[in-house]
């Protein structure tokens, strides 16, 4: 007999005390009554915790983010061939995407921080690119609506973020 059945017996129990009790003794049958509806409830109470712990932790659903180094891996190459791509792009691409990134980089690399002194970070960013790669890195030769003018290209890139890494 399954528990949805068990249940509709016992309301039909407490229906049938119910009129029963319509009588002299009703008060003396409702007492009675309750005997069935606690039972019912305890039931259902009891099935619910049982289907809890049969299904056991939910199991991840393909949509949910796995955040495994597996994971993380493909983002973080995910992110970098789109940087890299963005280096092709035009020059709005580049200062939108890839110059705020170098200039940050440069900045905590050679100690040399724009806000304190502007004129020391040039010559940092002259000396350790050269004037012709440091105008793709300054943070102050910006155009984010150059739409018409290409970004240097990933040679360019490549090279930059070489000398990034010997600093």
């Amino acid at each position: 007999m399954n528990r949805t059945a068990i249940v509709v017996s016992a309301l039909a129990l407490a229906l049938i005390f119910e009129i029963i009790a319509y009588g002299n003794q009703r008060e003396a049958l409702l007492a009675l009554s309750g005997i069935p509806v606690a039972g019912a409830l305890g039931l259902l109470v009891w099935s619910l915790v049982e289907r809890a712990r049969r299904a056991g932790p939910p199991e991840p659903e393909d949509n949910e983010i796995d955040n495994g180094p597996t994971e993380m891996l493909r983002r973080w190459q995910a992110r970098a061939q789109m940087l890299a791509d963005r280096s092709e792009g035009s020059r709005a691409d580049w200062d939108r995407h890839l110059r705020p990134l170098l200039a940050k980089e440069f900045e905590l690399t050679s100690g040399h921080r724009m806000a304190k002194n502007r004129r020391a970070l040039e010559i940092a960013g002259q000396h350790q690119f050269g004037p012709e790669l440091w105008r793709w890195v300054d943070p102050a030769n910006s155009a984010l609506r150059d739409q018409a003018n290409r970004a240097p290209g990933r040679e360019a890139l490549d090279e930059i973020l070489r000398r990034l890494q010997d600093m």
